[in-house]
């Protein structure tokens, strides 16, 4: 059984701003395994360049809603979120949580589906899905295929 799928931000940028990618993103959308975190809805709304943008975003967000697809990390994942960079400054140094807090948000909300995160910042991710495996999180990462 195919794992339930999470796109990032970056996901979704990609898609939202090249039409080419349209048909697959809808096609994704409605096939019942993408989730939408609602983090990366605060940074989508956060980035929107004009009214139309916001519209659109209103639109995929209530759809996602509709279909109970919308992923809020919860009390105990945010706590789980702040352990993981406590985890990373202690193994690293210096790590500004700011910079980091969506992403790994978006990594332990989808590890309660074990799902995996589409990105096209693996490397990034998938630094976050090492520290989430290690504190026994089932999550994993994968680029963001071509387009079509």
């Amino acid at each position: 059984m195919a794992r339930p799928e999470v796109p990032d931000t970056s996901a979704l940028l990609d898609a939202i701003r090249r039409p080419d990618r349209w048909p697959a993103l809808e096609r994704s959308l409605q096939s019942g395994r993408i989730w939408l975190s609602s983090v990366v809805v605060t940074e989508l709304y956060a980035g929107t360049r004009s009214a139309e943008d916001a519209r659109h975003l209103d639109l995929m967000v209530a759809a996602m809603q509709g279909i109970e697809r919308l992923l809020t990390p919860t009390a105990g994942e945010w706590a789980r979120a702040g352990r993981l960079i406590a985890r990373r400054i202690s193994l690293e140094g210096s790590v500004r949580p700011r910079d980091h807090l969506a992403d790994v948000l978006i990594v332990v909300s989808a590890a309660r589906l074990s799902g995996v995160v589409i990105t096209a910042n693996v490397r990034h991710f998938e630094a976050w899905a090492r520290l989430a495996s290690a504190a026994r999180l089932d999550v994993t990462i994968r680029p963001l295929p071509a387009a079509e």
